[in-house]
Order: C-alpha cells, then sequence, then structure tokens
C-alpha cells in the first residue's frame, strides 16, 4: 500500500538581499577610497627623434636651456626672470637657433596657467625642440 506524503507548511528558504546589497556598497566604496589615481602626465609618449645618420659624430650636442616654473615666478638657467624678461630671452635665444633644447620643469605646486604661458612664449618665438616635466 503506498504512503501518502503530508504537505507539510515549510516553504523554501528566502533569500535576504539587503544585506548582500550593503555588503557590495561597502565594498565599492572600500575601493573607491583606496584606489590611487595614475599620474596621466607621467604616462604621456614624448617625441624623441631618432638618430640622423648623415650628421657627423663630431659635434658637441646643443645646449639644454632650462626654465623653471615656480608658484610665485619663473627663472632660466637657475636666474630668476619675470614673464615680461623670459618673452624677450627667448626671442634673443629663438635668433640665435630655433632648434635649442628647452627644458621645462614645473614645480608641483605652481598654477597650470603658468605653464601654458610659458609654452605659448616659446610657440611666439618659434621654439620647436620643448621638453615639459614634473620637478617634484
Amino acid at each position: 500500500m503506498a504512503r501518502k506524503r503530508k504537505k507539510s507548511d515549510i516553504r523554501a528558504g528566502e533569500l535576504n538581499l539587503t544585506a548582500m546589497i550593503d555588503v557590495a556598497f561597502q565594498l565599492l566604496s572600500f575601493f573607491i577610497i583606496t584606489v590611487r589615481p595614475v599620474d596621466v602626465i607621467t604616462q604621456l609618449d614624448v617625441f624623441r627623434p631618432s638618430a640622423d645618420p648623415i650628421k657627423k659624430d663630431t659635434q658637441k650636442p646643443p645646449p639644454v636651456i632650462k626654465i623653471m616654473i615656480f608658484p610665485e615666478g619663473f627663472s632660466i638657467n637657475d636666474r630668476p626672470v619675470e614673464l615680461q624678461d623670459l618673452d624677450r630671452l627667448l626671442t634673443k635665444l629663438a635668433g640665435l637657433d630655433k632648434t635649442q633644447t628647452i627644458l621645462i620643469m614645473c614645480a608641483s605646486q605652481s598654477p597650470h596657467g603658468r605653464l601654458v604661458d610659458v609654452l605659448d612664449l616659446c610657440a611666439k618665438s618659434g621654439l620647436i625642440n620643448l621638453s615639459v616635466v614634473s620637478a617634484g
């Protein structure tokens, strides 16, 4: 004789989604807070001219003009100058040789607008070999 099954009042377990959503948001906030952003400027590719086999090796490398940008002003080859003097000096340097290498170093607290001003002056003077670096 076959037995009859008793129907029980027990229902299948329910899943509490509130706790799972809470844990997911806590993990999301943890990862957002602890992520360190990548400095995009240091990852930029810089145009590097290839070696020219036609040039002789006896030529000495061109002098590097170093322009420092500080929060309070500028300096060219470690000599403090104002923006107007920098414009005059860059125009004079471009008159001598437009292919001189210009190294522009920005202090970390210097405003971005000062870098743009120096780049504008270099473009106005016709200087084309520019390198921009961050100086801690």
